[in-house]
């Protein structure tokens, strides 16, 4: 990961991704305590009202953002995310924040998540020009998201006793300004038009197109199958889970969620090191996904399992650790296999089902939790993690030959 940073294009890139994703932790875990104080049980419902908007935009946003430019698309959106994020800041000086209006940002900055991702992993190959700084480059970006997770729940804990909570937000802000100027500096080097403008595109090619992309694959069918499915328990165990049962067990102690959270996060950080900096080359890259999909699931099993805060924090850095081995896996086999071009409607697939397998776990685990207990719950992601993993180590081998450079 190194040598991705000593090249100045890709460096500009990360010290934007830096911030941002740092940003977005705080401001994740600040909202999840927040609802979690004031909804309970019910607070998957607003993880499912962003997921719902998050699937929208990602199965139909490819009528616009086929058209458009990446960085260009990747500058607006930060700037668009920049002022939502401060507006109930500006009105928190006059009136206490309504609840309904943090419930619309929330849905709309998860939205602008469809068009700003997959405008990311379509820049990357075209700043990495050879497959080793493509996997370099992979697996730097996700070292920078998974120590987001490590230095925003710590950032959180820290400073919760002396900032007020709105003002996680104004962080937030600040980030997206910086990921901004970062991605705008990428202009010169890149092409002008990325991708070459095409003809106008419909509703129904825009939501079908990633479809019929990977039909022409054996196999990446239940690749993708199975990437909506873990997501779902992944975002159900993280986002509603984790925070459920850490209040149970501490008492409610939003220090003690922080902890956790950035044990999770220094366990993700150190696999991201770790697996990031192992060639992936010669390797079968759906035995690495799968693989780690059995062993991400053994960690959140645990999870479920511990007695205690400590015990929890615990299992939550091995499960950290195994979460990048599925997905540096998962990107290296896309990038290799789908050209620069088809990039953007491949992710917006990958974000389109994985939110409508996040969006089926999140509204039923309200019920789920009430009719067996969140130690359950925990569990019962960990096991489908595992199956997921063992169905796809089953079936036949996927070739993973390159077309991403054409």
């Amino acid at each position: 990961m190194i040598k991705a940073l000593k090249q100045p294009q890709l460096q500009r890139l990360w010290i934007g991704q830096a911030f941002s994703s740092i940003g977005d932790e705080i401001y994740r875990v600040g909202l999840t305590w927040f609802a979690v104080n004031l909804m309970g049980s019910n607070t998957g419902y607003l993880a499912a009202g962003q997921t719902a908007s998050l699937m929208l935009l990602s199965f139909v946003g490819g009528k616009w953002a086929d058209r458009w430019n990446p960085q260009q698309t990747m500058f607006r959106v930060d700037l668009i995310r920049m002022v939502l994020v401060l507006i109930p800041v500006f009105i928190s000086f006059f009136i206490p924040v309504p609840l309904t209006l943090l419930i619309v940002m929330a849905l709309v900055l998860s939205a602008l998540s469809a068009f700003f991702d997959p405008a990311t992993q379509a820049t990357i190959p075209l700043l990495a020009k050879d497959i080793e700084t493509l996997q370099s480059t992979n697996g730097l970006m996700g070292t920078t998201i998974r120590g987001a997770r490590m230095v925003g729940p710590a950032v959180v804990g820290l400073l919760a006793a002396v900032v007020p909570m709105i003002h996680f937000f104004t962080i937030d802000a600040l980030t997206f300004l910086i990921s901004a100027l970062s991605v705008r500096s990428l202009k010169k080097y890149l092409p002008e038009h990325v991708p070459p403008p095409k003809a106008r595109t419909g509703f129904a090619e825009a939501v079908m197109g990633g479809f019929r992309l990977i039909q022409g694959h054996s196999g990446m069918m239940y690749v993708f199958i199975s990437r909506a499915l873990t997501a779902g328990a992944w975002n159900l165990s993280i986002i509603v889970g984790f925070a459920l049962l850490v209040h149970q067990v501490s008492g409610g102690d939003a220090r003690m969620f922080g902890l956790v959270m950035a044990s999770y996060g220094v366990g993700n950080l150190t696999g991201a090191l770790y697996f990031g900096n192992r060639s992936r080359a010669g390797h079968r890259l759906l035995f690495l996904m799968y693989g780690g999909y059995i062993l991400w699931g053994v960690g959140i099993a645990a999870v479920g399992f511990a007695p205690t805060v400590a015990w929890i924090a615990a299992a939550s850095i091995f499960t950290g650790f195994m979460g990048p081995l599925n997905d540096l896996a998962y990107i290296d086999l896309m990038q290799r296999k789908f050209p620069v071009s088809d990039l953007t409607k491949v992710f917006r697939l990958r974000m389109a089902l994985e939110s409508l397998g996040t969006l089926i776990c999140t509204l039923a685990s309200p019920w789920l939790i009430q009719m067996t207990s969140i130690r359950a719950v925990m569990v019962g992601c960990g096991l489908l993690w595992i199956i997921c993993g063992g169905v796809g180590l089953m079936l036949k081998p996927l070739p993973t030959s390159s077309s991403a450079s054409s």
